[in-house]
């Protein structure tokens, strides 16, 4: 009898044990939660379409603006032997792409009427954009043109002209200034200059147009406090650089304060005799007549003691005046 009962409590705690040493089942495993995928990073902005000087591969006189050099030719001459001399030089006359590319050369020829490679194929459809194709071999951009049929008033006008950011047919035997545009051979990337990022170098100077308007006094400020001053222009490619400094506005010409103050009262250059009445703001020197005045300018009153460069030529302008502008300072 013992011995049963023995057996008994045995066998009860060999069983409790066991129950104890059962481990409960695992818990169903949870869906995964898809985890979001970062987002990509926005593609970098498109550069913004630049000109630089003195970069040209062919010529450091010619002016780079994307995968082109591109010279302004003043003296005038018919179309077939511009676009001759253009070939000589390993381009031809400028096509032109874009509205981009249309504002750049405008401003390059200061808004005045020029040859482009644009002609006509068949002098029956002048009136048609698909009708006309670039002396370069390009086929005309049916997209985009500024193409200005009003002059036509005949078969003999299948040439085109750039007059102020529109196209015109021109005749046969009309002479116009022109524009040559080349491919860059250089590497692409614009050589280093001596100048701050984003100054534009010129002839030992660094140049700078902010993207505002300012009084010329506001101006004035900008440009000491950045060891510079409201620009002097002294040259032919002086001129040309202010107005290129900024192709985001189509407006042509625009007007740009430059440098150049009215001293009240004048007074006498003692080595020539002269009445000086003007002078750069940088101690670059006295007016010597270039750049030249508009018609009717300079005005002679009390307030008007500023001077705007309008096109290639400057005009008096009041100093209140809010209007763009560029820095100039040595490299």
């Amino acid at each position: 009898m013992q011995a049963a009962l023995l057996i008994i409590l045995t066998l009860a705690f060999a069983s409790s044990n066991a129950a104890a040493s059962v481990k409960p089942l695992a818990q169903p495993l949870k869906a995964a939660v898809p985890v979001k995928a970062a987002a990509a990073p926005p593609p970098p902005p498109p550069p913004q379409d630049e000109v630089f000087f003195g970069q040209c591969s062919r010529n450091k006189s010619w002016v780079v603006f994307r995968d082109y050099c591109y010279l302004y030719v003043e003296n005038r001459d018919y179309w077939y032997t511009a676009n001759e001399y253009c070939k000589r030089q390993g381009g031809y006359l400028a096509s032109i792409n874009d509205k981009a590319e249309n504002i750049f050369v405008s401003k390059l020829t200061y808004c005045e009427s020029v040859w482009t490679g644009r002609y006509a194929v068949d002098v029956d459809k002048l009136r048609e954009p698909d009708n006309y194709r670039w002396s370069d071999g390009q086929t005309s951009n049916s997209s985009y043109h500024a193409h200005n049929f009003s002059r036509i008033i005949g078969y003999h006008q299948p040439l085109i002209s750039l007059e102020d950011r529109f196209w015109y047919n021109n005749l046969y035997h009309a002479k116009q200034k022109f524009v040559c545009k080349v491919p860059n051979l250089g590497s692409g990337t614009p050589a280093p200059t001596p100048c701050p990022t984003n100054w534009k170098y010129l002839n030992g100077y660094c140049f700078f147009m902010p993207k505002f308007a300012a009084t010329y006094i506001e101006a004035d400020f900008y440009c000491n406090g950045r060891g510079a001053h409201v620009a002097s222009l002294h040259n032919d490619l002086e001129v040309r650089a202010l107005i290129l400094l900024d192709l985001s506005t189509d407006e042509c010409p625009v007007d740009v304060w430059t440098g150049l103050l009215k001293l009240n009262p004048c007074r006498i250059d003692y080595s020539t005799g002269a009445s000086v009445c003007y002078r750069w703001s940088d101690r670059s020197g006295d007016y010597r007549g270039f750049p030249a005045w508009q018609s009717n300018n300079p005005n002679n009153d009390l307030v008007t003691n500023c001077v705007a460069l309008n096109g290639r030529k400057i005009k008096s302008a009041r100093c209140h005046e809010r209007l763009r502008f560029a820095c100039k300072k040595k490299a």
